[in-house]
């Protein structure tokens, strides 16, 4: 009889040490299940990625960026901001900010003659990397493709690039990222007034004809001489900005 309650206990101890088996069998397997989220993810980044096209291209399918874009084919820089070069941070003013140029200007630079006036202004609004508005802090400066640089002044949401505000923020292209402004930015090298002097004529133009070479020549020279000379002109007029 012991022998027997024995075989049974033995029986019936392996018969509980399978039941645990069997409870415990199915955790290994769960543990290992696959996390293909991530994976997702990523796909649909890269899908993303895929989809974008370069600064030119992306600034030309928003509608209130048109004039930009036909002022940098103008100025001959559609080439410069496309793939593969980049990336670039672009900020890009409105049709409405060219707009509220002074009469003429815009007439004035685009006449072949003014080219580099006209490039050496847009390149202002343009600078090397991808700088997204989360990168964006209170005085901090951004060097700009034409040697100078611009001021970001932030309060909260509002961010302001010199006078300019940013009116629309983080529009991704493939090489880069564009910044919609409300304003056009000057560069503190370009003096608006003589400038538009010399493009449109004045009521001395015979003292003026002597005069007409200095506004145009500025900008055809690296930004960086312009900066050394424009030192005391910075001290009292700051960066222009119109709009």
């Amino acid at each position: 009889d012991d022998d027997g309650n024995e075989d049974d206990d033995d029986d019936g101890n392996e018969d509980n040490d399978d039941d645990d088996d069997d409870d415990d069998t199915p955790a290994p397997f769960v543990a290992p299940t696959l996390p293909p989220i991530d994976d997702n993810d990523d796909d649909d980044d890269d899908d993303k990625d895929d989809d974008l096209v370069d600064i030119p291209r992306t600034a030309f399918s928003i509608p209130a960026l048109t004039t930009f874009v036909n002022e940098l084919n103008t100025a001959d820089l559609l080439d410069d901001l496309s793939e593969p070069s980049g990336p670039f941070t672009v900020f890009a003013p409105t049709n409405n900010a060219f707009n509220q140029l002074p009469d003429e200007l815009l007439m004035c630079l685009n006449r072949p003659e003014n080219k580099p006036e006209l490039s050496y202004i847009l390149t202002y609004h343009a600078a090397f990397g991808r700088i997204m508005s989360s990168d964006l802090m209170d005085g901090m400066t951004i060097h700009t493709l034409d040697g100078g640089y611009l001021t970001v002044d932030r309060n909260g949401r509002v961010v302001n690039i010199n006078d300019a505000r940013v009116v629309n923020a983080d529009i991704r292209a493939s090489n880069g990222v564009i910044h919609v402004i409300d304003s056009v930015l000057v560069p503190p090298g370009f003096d608006v007034s003589d400038f538009l002097d010399a493009c449109t004529g004045s009521d001395d133009d015979d003292d003026d004809d002597n005069d007409t070479p200095a506004p145009f020549t500025p900008p055809t020279f690296p930004p960086i001489d312009d900066g050394d000379d424009d030192d005391d002109d910075d001290d009292d007029d700051g960066t222009v900005c119109i709009g």
